[in-house]
């Protein structure tokens, strides 16, 4: 397995006073909501702004300190690394994506008002200029599936481990993060090439999806909307190199998204 690489940086802005809470062991948690607009420009060259909201978590002395400094509206710089967990619920085995924070900033931008943020419709703050990267080294679990949306768009879906080694009082220990990547268009084709096992280089952004079951249950997953692919000429199946880069217009692009639902059962 290739070296793992975890690293996720927003900027944008808290959307709620947080409240700190404790797990029955004392453990102090700080669940902070931040949203933010991406500025891309679409295959037509037209500027948009895409909207995004991602939960982040704090725990222990350093979510103590934070939790009297984040107000609704406060901007900040976020830095930490996707945390994969999984339980046993009814019906099956259960799994999320969560952003753990190891660094977390107040920011004082410039400008103001307008300028500054836009006001949704529950009247939250999200800031206009954000932040929302994520970059990841790891191997797929499984060979990329190319399929095509009812309007001709091709996109493929992968899934990638991320090896993490960190020291503990116990020892040295390791853990496997498995994050959900998508692909668009070019570099969904493109995609399709790599097989189970290569190493990959990851750089997008974090994405939350949702779909409607057959039994009409509402689901989620984070997942990552790669922007840019490298494969790793030392994984296991990585006999080569090739790389493609490209712009996507986001998960609004509103082309049969709900005809082609994540198989897997990974709600957020």
């Amino acid at each position: 397995m290739a070296k793992g690489l975890n690293r996720v940086y927003l900027i944008g802005s808290v959307t709620q006073t947080p409240e700190l809470r404790y797990t029955p062991g004392g453990l102090a948690v700080l669940e902070v909501t931040v949203a933010g607009n991406d500025q891309i420009v679409d295959e037509a060259g037209t500027p948009r702004e895409l909207a995004w909201y991602h939960r982040v978590k704090m725990f222990g002395r350093y979510a103590e300190l934070f939790a009297d400094q984040l107000a609704a509206g406060t901007p900040v710089f976020v830095e930490g690394r996707l945390d994969y967990r999984s339980w046993e619920a009814e019906g099956g085995r259960r799994s999320a994506l969560d952003v753990r924070v190891d660094r977390i900033e107040p920011l004082n931008p410039e400008g103001k008002g307008a300028d500054l943020t836009v006001t949704d419709a529950r009247g939250q703050e999200r800031l206009r200029a954000g932040l929302n990267q994520v970059t990841l080294i790891g191997n797929l679990t499984r060979d990329p599936e190319l399929r095509y949306t009812p309007q001709g768009t091709a996109v493929t879906r992968m899934g990638l481990a991320v090896n993490e080694r960190f020291s503990t009082r116990a020892g040295e220990q390791e853990k496997t993060h498995f994050v959900e990547v998508q692909a668009w268009r070019d570099l969904a084709e493109w995609a399709a090439s790599l097989k189970k096992g290569d190493g990959v280089l990851v750089i997008g952004r974090l994405v939350n999806d949702s779909w409607t079951t057959q039994t009409g249950e509402r689901r989620f997953i984070t997942r990552v909307e790669a922007q840019r692919l490298e494969r790793l000429t030392r994984g296991p199946g990585g006999g080569g190199t090739g790389s493609q880069m490209a712009q996507t217009g986001g998960v609004d692009i509103d082309e049969g998204l709900e005809d082609f639902p994540p198989e897997e059962d990974l709600p957020f």
